[in-house]
């Protein structure tokens, strides 16, 4: 077979090479992956889009029956849209639940609790980051545990022990229980341990203190995770009810949300739901507020520890 015959024999159908055939099998996959990644994409959006409306329609449901008149509110309808809007409720809910007197001791129940909460946390924190100490693993699973347990388990015990003591319907006793956060521990534990430990060492043949290493030199490094924190606890002690309910007896240091309980309780008929409402919403205007005006201060700090590591790599 001289090569012109050889040649034509290549040419023909039988003798077409495998690899051809694979390499369409190849781009057809590739086109079915492609297409179904696409389909994939769009069912993906179209789930975050219906949780994202389970999530908010709640509350702007709860926004439009704040601004319904008594008749239209009392039909619960499921429709946002008011038509007239009553802003006379968010005046009475002011009024009858005396609103201005409870959200100065929402605030300062708030701010003592995260002040003094710091005092504690924070160099507990540090010590079990970079310390090793006698017991360390005793406290760290009796603090643990402590975490385990739900609130509610130990409410009734702690209110019959704070009573012997005389700290019901004080500021004392609302503010003990949450002095010792787990949570800010171990967030803060986590947060320091990932600081390198060449700083700390540098610092001590500086001759520099625990305690300054600890508030000028740890502290800052980990900002994002304390104004994180600062913003989950603040809204934890905005909204905190059972227990400010069960340790007060007075309206002298109760805070807003057990307040707001008072609307609900009509003395005939049915509560004023619109009114309620209101109430609620006013709660929780701060709490966006605050939220709005963080996420804004976390990214800033955030990009600022990028720069500031970046800065000591080059150094």
């Amino acid at each position: 077979m001289n090569d012109e015959q050889l040649g034509e024999k290549l040419l023909t159908p039988a003798y077409v090479p495998r690899q051809l055939e694979n390499t369409e099998k190849f781009i057809r996959r590739v086109k079915i992956k492609k297409r179904l990644l696409y389909v994939l994409k769009i069912v993906n959006y179209l789930l975050l889009i219906a949780v994202g409306l389970v999530f908010v329609y709640p509350f702007a449901w709860m926004a439009s029956m704040s601004l319904r008149p008594y008749l239209e509110a009392m039909s619960f309808s499921p429709n946002l849209i008011v038509k007239d809007p009553a802003w006379d409720n968010y005046i009475n809910a002011w009024t009858q639940a005396k609103i201005s007197h409870y959200v100065g001791n929402s605030i300062t129940y708030s701010l003592l609790v995260i002040g003094l909460q710091y005092l504690a946390i924070i160099p507990a924190a540090y010590a079990f980051a970079t310390m090793e100490f006698r017991g360390r693993k005793f406290l760290w699973a009796t603090k643990f545990l402590g975490m385990m347990l739900p609130s509610e388990a130990t409410l009734i015990p702690v209110y019959f022990f704070y009573s012997k003591l005389g700290l019901v319907d004080t500021w004392g006793g609302l503010i003990l229980p949450s002095l010792f956060s787990m949570f800010g521990i171990y967030l803060f534990m986590s947060a320091f341990k990932q600081i390198p430990k060449e700083v700390i060492e540098s610092a001590k043949m500086d001759n520099a203190k625990n305690r300054t290493i600890m508030l000028k030199i740890m502290v800052p490094m980990i900002m994002p995770t304390l104004i994180m924190h600062l913003i989950t606890s603040f809204i934890s002690n905005w909204n905190e009810y059972y227990w400010v309910l069960v340790m007060t007896n007075s309206e002298a240091i109760r805070t807003l949300p057990v307040a707001l309980r008072g609307l609900t309780q009509a003395d005939e008929g049915v509560p004023e739901w619109n009114v309620v409402m209101a109430g609620t919403m006013i709660q929780l205007a701060p709490i966006l507020l605050m939220y709005i005006t963080a996420s804004g201060k976390i990214k800033t700090a955030m990009v600022g520890s990028k720069i500031s590591n970046q800065k000591g790599e080059k150094k």
